[in-house]
């Protein structure tokens, strides 16, 4: 069992406080690793999470969205690991965290094959160590005990693999179509499930399994046989915090950074996030808001004054602060193409359409370019705005240069939800998706033999859609099927529409060249 109250966790000790100019809170994205010294409240949850994983080496970690499960294991499960809290295990570690995406094998392999996490640098040339540890998971079920084994770490180093956001695995899971002669999303998923449930079952290597997942997906993990009996041996519900930890949430970080804040600020903002877990999200926004305006009014410095309810006021609050700072980070991109590619960019990281609880969609620099049919200069134009260190909405962070194989990602699934812009463009990107697959679904039941042609109105609102979506391949192969086949569809129905038209027409004046020889003959 772990120690109740390590002092070391409870007072953050360790760590240096950051310089009062610092900004203590990250905002939308989570807590990182680093940041350990700023994350506070949630002491007794890191012990009951470390008390859970040595029980069986598998850890879920599930809340609801906002909840803070990913800086709960980045701040709270990882440093107390390191520490040595994990009863038996020592404090020598090797961390592989990852998300899994369309390709979570793929995923496995790059955090395994991290420069010097379990093997040494590879010369340039031939195979890259991905790729290499990728082949040997592929393999067999076993490939993750086999790739720890091949690494030879010295005795006492334990292997946590920690995948963030499991949830991601079952949207990608429905694509059941072979991708490009590699397994199919389905086989993968499965073949990943498999990988980590039998490192799971084993004890001859060290290596330990944690999950964080959002508890409206648990009844999704039934699809793969025995995810569902290991989650519910090692599942932990992070709970909601209490009016205590809520203060020191808020407290804590101010006074590491050189700060103070007022009673009345602390009570007010203990009192708007309520009972909700998704508010913590938008909390972490709105202090983060509320320092930075503080820090423009208060040039000489912490000792100056508290940071009080007017500047709480200023941003927002709780309730206004996140949506009027989108729309202010929106209006900065010019009108005209940008704007267009602002739109189609951030729907292109949204996803409503495979799930209506809707999710993140992270994707490259290169993908986004091909779907919003921007090049990467004007994408990063739009994407710098975004990822300010004063705003954190997309990922990358702003210190890290993007590439055409960076990951964009929204920060947090929260700004779906509270900036309004967004939560539009989201709703009308699965409308446009669902128009896409009736049309493509009818298109292949007509190939059979199974369904006839699309008639108006359905015929008409189809052409509107493709009018104004202007899709294209690389779009409509998010989705798992060709639009040729589709846009020919459309094409055939519009045909068979406008012969019958002019059939129709060319009878109404018959008949009318008959009414008016009848009409000459009386």
């Amino acid at each position: 069992m772990t120690d109740s109250a390590s002092p070391a966790l409870q007072g953050h000790a360790p760590a240096a406080p950051a310089a009062d100019h610092d900004n203590p809170f990250p905002g939308l994205r989570p807590f990182r690793e680093d940041e350990e010294h700023l994350f506070f409240g949630r002491e007794h949850q890191v012990d009951a999470m470390v008390d859970k994983l040595a029980g069986g080496r598998f850890l879920a970690v599930v809340g609801a969205s906002g909840s803070g499960k990913s800086s709960l294991v980045n701040c709270g499960l990882r440093p107390a690991l390191r520490l040595g809290l994990l009863s038996g295990a020592g404090n020598a570690w090797r961390m592989a965290q990852f998300r899994p995406g369309n390709r979570p094998i793929r995923a496995m392999a790059e955090a395994l094959g991290q420069d010097g996490l379990l093997f040494a640098p590879l010369k340039p040339g031939g195979l890259t160590l991905p790729d290499m540890i990728e082949t040997s998971l592929q393999m067999s079920r076993a490939g993750l005990q086999d790739v720890f084994q091949q690494a030879r770490v010295e005795p006492g180093v334990n292997l946590l693999v920690v995948v963030d956001q499991f949830e991601e695995l079952f949207r990608y899971r429905a694509f059941s179509a072979g991708r490009e002669g590699r397994m199919s999303a389905a086989e993968e998923a499965t073949a990943f499930v498999n990988l980590l449930l039998e490192a799971h079952a084993q004890r001859e290597c060290p290596i330990y399994i944690v999950l964080t997942m959002r508890s409206d997906f648990l009844g999704d993990c039934t699809q793969f046989p025995g995810l569902a009996e290991a989650i519910n041996a090692g599942q932990y519900l992070v709970p909601r915090l209490t009016r205590d930890e809520r203060r020191a949430a808020i407290r804590g970080p101010i006074a590491v950074a050189g700060g103070k804040i007022s009673s009345v600020l602390l009570n007010q903002l203990v009192n708007d996030v309520g009972d909700n877990p998704d508010q913590l999200s938008i909390l972490q926004h709105a202090l983060n808001r509320t320092w930075a305006r503080w820090r423009s009014v208060t040039p000489a410095g912490a000792a100056a004054s508290p940071i009080d309810l007017p500047h709480y006021e200023f941003i927002g609050t709780m309730a206004r602060a996140l949506d009027e700072h989108a729309e202010r980070a929106f209006h900065e991109i010019p009108e005209g193409r940008p704007r267009a590619l602002c739109e189609k960019a951030f729907r292109s990281l949204t996803d409503k359409a495979t799930d209506p609880r809707g999710v993140r969609r992270p994707t490259t620099l290169a993908q986004l370019c091909a779907v919003t049919e921007g090049t990467e200069d004007e994408l990063k134009s739009i994407i710098e705005v975004f990822r300010k260190p004063s705003r954190s909405f997309l990922m990358p962070p702003a210190d890290e240069a993007l590439r055409a194989d960076s990951v964009i990602d929204i920060s947090h699934e929260s700004l779906m939800r509270v900036w309004k812009r967004l939560n539009t463009w989201a709703q009308a990107e699965a409308l446009s998706v669902q128009t896409y697959r009736r049309l493509s679904d009818t298109a292949q039941l007509h190939a059979a033999g199974k369904a006839s042609l699309w008639r108006d109105p359905d015929l008409a609102q189809a052409r509107q859609w493709l009018e104004r979506e202007a899709v294209n391949d690389a779009w409509a192969a998010r989705y798992g099927k060709g639009l040729d086949q589709a846009l020919a569809s459309l094409q055939a129905s519009e045909q068979e529409r406008d012969q019958a038209l002019a059939v129709e027409r060319l009878r109404e004046e018959q008949q009318q060249q008959a009414r008016e020889r009848e009409l000459a003959q009386a």
